[in-house]
């Protein structure tokens, strides 16, 4: 069993976003472009192949807490999260990215404290009744990785970032560490980077 930080690619089918499943339901033609986590809501990006019009915003609108137009083709929407969404804020994961591969199929890239965790986490996700196919496994080699980095990660174990009843968010964290959640967030994405270049080096 692994007991340090990792990452995990993993495919979430059956996906029970709200968004997706308006478009779905009124036959809009749009998709859901990126998804942004919080500790209450979920902020989507929706992109339109043609020309938002008023009754698309009012159909995008029908369940969710805003809509609003950002171009002539995109629309952000925020929602209160659906269960996914509250399973990977909650569960002591670090959420590297996010990427809408087709509807309702979502492909997240994870920084996973030890086995034990992903199994707990994966279970909690399967209990919902959506499909989970983890895709790939990369080690966290801490010779690639900066001193900051390891701190970061280190300081987040300690303080329950990781634990089940997450102890500290990301923004608090942010705050004992004297930088902006956005800022920890960049680091975090770094650290990854080098994750999947020493990933990447060992298959070549």
């Amino acid at each position: 069993m692994v007991s340090s930080p990792f990452e995990v690619t993993i495919l979430v089918e059956n996906h029970p976003c709200e968004v997706m499943k308006v478009i779905l339901a009124t036959g809009l033609e749009a998709s859901v472009e990126h998804v942004k986590l919080g500790d209450s809501v979920t902020d989507h990006v929706v992109l339109f192949k043609k020309e938002v019009k008023r009754e698309d915003l009012i159909k995008l609108k029908s369940t969710s807490l805003k809509a609003l137009r950002l171009t002539d083709n995109k629309v952000w929407v925020r929602t209160n999260g659906c269960s996914v969404c509250k399973t990977l804020y909650t569960s002591d994961v670090v959420v590297e990215k996010i990427k809408v591969v087709k509807e309702r199929t979502v492909l997240y890239t994870l920084l996973v404290p030890n086995t034990a965790s992903l199994k707990a986490f994966l279970s909690d996700l399967t209990n919902q009744g959506v499909k989970v196919t983890v895709l790939n496994t990369s080690e966290i080699n801490s010779n690639d990785l900066t001193e900051r980095q390891m701190e970061i990660l280190k300081l987040a174990y300690k303080l329950g970032y990781f634990e089940e009843d997450r102890k500290i968010t990301l923004t608090e964290l942010a705050e004992k560490l004297g930088v902006s959640a956005p800022t920890l967030e960049e680091i975090l994405r770094r650290a990854l980077k080098k994750v999947v270049k020493y990933y990447l080096d060992k298959t070549e």
